[in-house]
């Protein structure tokens, strides 16, 4: 079974450090990879846009830009995992997930697609 990670990419996130992930059941934010949550496919699926949308564009009135919040699956992230710097998380608690624009690049298209997206392409 599938496991993935939410990953928020929002624009006020692009000065953070490190990749922000969701913790488990919603609830909240964090950078180490070891405190994020994981979720099952079937709840992505279920939960949809919340767990998957793009960002908001003001001058068409709907939902068309950058993806802004990801699901992606917990082994594709292993290859951009680092050690944090030391001091910037409680306990040196690792890895992350440096926060570059190459990197948001990447995990965008390593992106878990909803079933509705795939049949509209």
């Amino acid at each position: 079974m599938n496991m993935y990670y939410v990953i928020d990419l929002r624009e006020k996130m692009n000065k953070n450090p490190y990749i922000t992930f969701w913790r488990p059941n919603d609830a909240g934010y964090c950078y180490p990879v070891p405190w994020a949550g994981e979720y099952t496919e079937a709840r992505i699926i279920e939960g949809g846009h919340y767990y998957t949308c793009r960002r908001f564009q003001e001058k068409t009135r709907d939902y068309t830009g950058i993806w802004e919040r990801i699901a992606v699956r917990t082994d594709l992230i292993k290859p951009f995992c680092i050690d944090p710097a030391y001091g910037l998380i409680d306990g040196n608690v690792g890895p992350v997930i440096a926060n570059t624009g190459k990197i948001r690049t990447a995990l965008r298209r390593l992106r878990f697609a909803l079933p509705e997206e795939s049949s509209a392409a």
